[in-house]
C-alpha cells in the first residue's frame, strides 16, 4: 500500500514562493498588456511622403515635386500630401488650359485640325471642375467623393492624351501627364489617412 510522505510547510512554501512572486510580478509590471492597446504613431513629413511615392506609379516625380511642398515638413500628415498633390494638378491644369488656348489660336493661323484641341478644351474644363469638387471634399471630409472627382479628372485627362500626337502638342502632353500622376499620388496618400488627418 502506497504511503504518503507529509511535507513540512517550510518546504512547500520554497516551492510555491518563486512562482507566486512570478505571476505576482507578471500581474503587475506597468508596460503588460499595454502594447496592443496603443495605437501606432502615425508617419509624418518626409517619411510619409516617401511611404506614399513608393505606391505610386512614378516614384521619382513624386518625390521630385513634392518634397519641396509642405508636404514635406516634418509635422506633414497625409492629409497634406493630398493637398499638395491636389493644389499641384489644379495648377498643371490651369497651365494646360492656357496652353490648350494658345494651340487654338496657333492652329487657326496655320489651318491644322481644331478638333483634336477644342475636345481637350472641354475635357480640360471637366478636369479643372473635377479637381476643385475633390478639394472640397478633402475639406468636407468626404474622402469617397474626393476620390471620385480624383478619378474623374485623370481619365478626362488621359482621354485628352488619346486625342492629341506629334511633336506640336508635346508640351501639352507633358502637362496632361502631370495632372494624372498628381491625381493619383492624392489618390494613394488617402489609404496613408490617420485619425488626426480627420482632426
Amino acid at each position: 500500500m502506497a504511503r504518503f510522505r507529509f511535507h513540512s510547510p517550510t518546504l512547500l512554501f520554497q516551492i510555491s514562493f518563486p512562482l507566486l512572486l512570478l505571476i505576482f510580478i507578471i500581474t503587475i509590471h506597468p508596460s503588460y498588456g499595454d502594447e496592443d492597446d496603443q495605437e501606432p504613431t502615425p508617419w509624418r513629413g518626409m517619411d510619409i511622403l516617401i511611404l506614399v511615392c513608393n505606391y505610386t506609379s512614378d516614384n521619382k516625380f513624386c518625390v521630385d515635386n513634392l518634397s519641396n511642398a509642405a508636404a514635406s515638413f516634418p509635422w506633414a500628415k497625409a492629409s497634406e500630401i493630398t493637398n499638395s498633390a491636389l493644389r499641384s494638378g489644379q495648377g498643371r491644369a490651369d497651365e494646360a488650359r492656357s496652353l490648350i488656348a494658345s494651340l487654338l489660336q496657333t492652329t487657326s493661323a496655320q489651318k491644322i485640325n481644331r478638333q483634336p484641341i477644342q475636345i481637350c478644351q472641354l475635357l480640360n474644363n471637366k478636369t479643372i471642375e473635377y479637381l476643385t469638387s475633390a478639394a472640397d471634399n478633402l475639406n468636407s471630409d468626404s474622402i469617397d467623393s474626393m476620390v471620385e472627382d480624383l478619378n474623374e479628372a485623370a481619365n478626362a485627362t488621359k482621354s485628352c492624351q488619346d486625342i492629341i500626337q506629334g511633336p506640336d502638342f508635346s508640351v501639352l502632353a507633358n502637362k496632361n501627364s502631370d495632372i494624372i500622376k498628381f491625381c493619383e499620388i492624392a489618390v494613394v496618400s488617402k489609404n496613408f489617412f490617420s485619425l488626426d488627418d480627420f482632426e
